[in-house]
């Protein structure tokens, strides 16, 4: 939701400098860095922290670490960090999660909103996870957190079904606000597989038009978010800044993930880091596509990962080493959708004579 990505790594970019991050494709996501991963960011109760904003957490967070350790088979971990997000985050109207908390003072979720990413991130870690470890109360946390998403968050606007980001203060009677990242395309594909007869296949359908419809500027590019009328045209929201950034940056990791990296939505995407990598200098970290004014300082790692992964098919094999923890989860997530994306395109072994 609102928080700020961009001091945090203004200062991890000022210690590494403006330069190129080299990355080669890795065979499989290097265990250390979930090692690494849960040393640095996971505490002992299962609380993740984000260390680039005063050391919250956010449902995102617990969501990403969650979907980290179905990858690793770690349900120790796991198991923490769900008890801590299901008992600190839930809310107790509906079976949603606060997006953030805040360790200092009384109060530490303030602001009882929710935040659909880290909604569907957490439903679909518990079905991951359900369905490797075999725990039925995982499966059954997954599909009342689905059924609370549809019941509270999908909107119809025009001929168009999304999902609002947020139970409160995105609908008006002028329209919707759209976040392209929060179409987490590999968790909407297996709720549709999950519940066919369900809103789920519908709900990813129409995610997926929105993502091809939502590119703007001359470069064609996606933006972290997005305003729907009345009508279903779709706008730069005029309220925030119209940057391909820290957010959407995930439209091509979850497109990929979820086996659509050659999807014509993601060319501009591709053209937009090709033309850095031609000219051998890093991309910046975002781009306004209204005034193609950008970033002063270049992508961090994590961003580097999916660029790698959206033009190569194959992730970094880089460690998370000083990344904070946006270009961290970035990093191991991109390299865990490699491999998978990789798992499921190897052609089935011969039967044996």
């Amino acid at each position: 939701m609102g928080f700020n990505r961009r001091g945090a790594l203004l200062l991890l970019v000022a210690a590494l400098g403006f330069q190129a991050v080299t990355m080669s494709a890795c065979a499989a996501p290097p265990p250390s860095n979930w090692a690494d991963y849960k040393t640095r960011f996971v505490q002992s109760d299962g609380r993740v922290v984000d260390t680039g904003n005063g050391n919250v957490s956010h449902s995102e967070g617990q969501g990403f670490a969650m979907i980290m350790a179905t990858a690793y088979d770690d349900p120790a971990t796991f198991k923490k960090m769900w008890t801590w997000t299901d008992t600190t985050l839930s809310r107790p109207d509906t079976r949603l999660f606060k997006w953030r908390y805040i360790p200092t003072g009384d109060l530490h979720t303030p602001d009882p909103n929710n935040a659909l990413d880290g909604d569907l991130l957490i439903a679909w870690a518990l079905l991951r996870g359900g369905e490797r470890w075999k725990r039925p109360e995982y499966l059954e946390a997954s599909a009342q957190i689905r059924g609370a998403i549809l019941s509270k968050l999908l909107v119809k606007q025009g001929d168009r079904v999304l999902l609002v980001p947020g139970v409160d203060g995105f609908v008006n009677a002028q329209g919707m606000i759209f976040n392209p990242s929060y179409a987490i395309m590999p968790a909407l594909d297996a709720f549709a597989a999950r519940e066919p007869k369900s809103p789920w296949p519908l709900v990813r359908d129409q995610a997926l038009r929105a993502i091809r419809d939502a590119r703007f500027g001359a470069t064609d590019l996606p933006v972290d978010w997005v305003k729907v009328d009345t009508s279903g045209a779709m706008w730069t929201d005029p309220d925030r800044p119209p940057r391909f950034g820290f957010d959407s940056v995930r439209v091509p990791l979850y497109m990929c993930w979820s086996g659509r990296c050659g999807d014509a939505s993601l060319d501009p995407v591709k053209r937009w880091w090709t033309s850095f990598r031609a000219a051998g200098k890093p991309a910046p970290a975002w781009i306004d596509v209204r005034t193609g004014e950008v970033a002063p300082f270049a992508a961090p790692v994590g961003m580097v990962s999916v660029a790698d992964l959206t033009l190569t098919g194959k992730a970094s094999t880089a460690r998370i080493q000083n990344e904070d923890y946006y270009s961290s989860s970035l990093l191991i997530l991109s390299q865990i959708a490699a491999d998978e994306r990789r798992e499921k395109t190897k052609p089935a072994a011969k039967p044996k004579r």
